[in-house]
C-alpha cells in the first residue's frame, strides 16, 4: 500500500498563451515526494455542457459537425462552452444548455434533468462538463452558429445509437457516450413516470 497522496505544491505559474478557445498555464511543480515536475501544462478551457434532446417520439436529437482535431464530419451531443452571459444568468451550465440548444438545433425545451457532471480530463483540464437530458422540445426557430460552425441535426433511437457505439460502428466523443449511457439509465429508472 503507498503513502498517503498528496497534491503537488506550485512554485510558480504564467500563462504561456491564451486566445479566445483556450489558455495555456505552464505551472512549475513539486510533489509531496520532492520530485521537481516543470513544467506542466494545463489547459485552462471554459466549463462544458452536453445536450441530449429527447424527442416526443423517443428519438433522440444528434449532431454531425466537422472537427478540425480528426479532420472527420463527427457525431455527437449539443455541446459547447460556458459563456460570461451564461454566468450572468446565475446557473450557468443550465443557461449554457439553454442557449446551445436553441443556438445548434433551433429547439427549446421545457425540462433539463442534469444527468452528471464529470472532468473532461482531470490530467491537464481544469473544467467540468454537465450532461443534461432535454425534454419538452418544441422548435422555436432556426439555429445561429458560431461563425466557421455548421451542425446537421439526425434522429436517431437511443438503444441502435448505443449498440453502436459498442460494436465500433460509431465513435464519438468519450464525454458524449458518457452522457448518452447516464441517458439511458436516468430513462430506464424513470419509464413510468410518462414524460412531456
Amino acid at each position: 500500500m503507498s503513502d498517503e497522496l498528496k497534491p503537488w505544491s506550485v512554485t510558480a505559474s504564467r500563462i504561456t498563451y491564451e486566445d479566445r478557445w483556450i489558455r495555456l498555464r505552464s505551472d512549475d511543480c513539486v510533489t509531496a515526494d520532492g520530485i521537481v515536475v516543470a513544467p506542466f501544462h494545463v489547459l485552462d478551457y471554459p466549463d462544458w455542457i452536453n445536450v441530449i434532446p429527447l424527442m416526443p417520439d423517443g428519438c433522440v436529437l444528434l449532431t454531425r459537425e466537422y472537427r478540425h482535431g480528426r479532420a472527420e464530419i463527427v457525431l455527437g451531443l449539443v455541446a459547447g462552452g460556458v459563456e460570461p452571459a451564461d454566468i450572468e444568468a446565475g446557473d450557468a451550465a443550465m443557461a449554457a444548455a439553454r442557449r446551445e440548444l436553441r443556438e445548434e438545433t433551433g429547439y427549446d425545451a421545457s425540462t433539463f434533468v442534469k444527468l452528471l457532471t464529470s472532468y473532461p480530463n482531470a490530467a491537464n483540464h481544469s473544467n467540468i462538463v454537465t450532461s443534461w437530458l432535454a425534454f419538452g422540445l418544441n422548435r422555436s426557430g432556426e439555429p445561429h452558429f458560431d461563425p466557421g460552425e455548421k451542425v446537421d441535426m439526425l434522429f436517431a433511437d437511443l438503444g441502435d445509437i448505443l449498440a453502436d457505439l459498442r460494436s465500433g460502428a460509431v465513435i464519438m466523443q468519450s464525454m458524449h457516450v458518457a452522457a448518452l449511457y447516464a441517458a439511458e439509465s436516468w430513462l430506464r429508472t424513470h419509464a413510468s413516470e410518462g414524460l412531456k
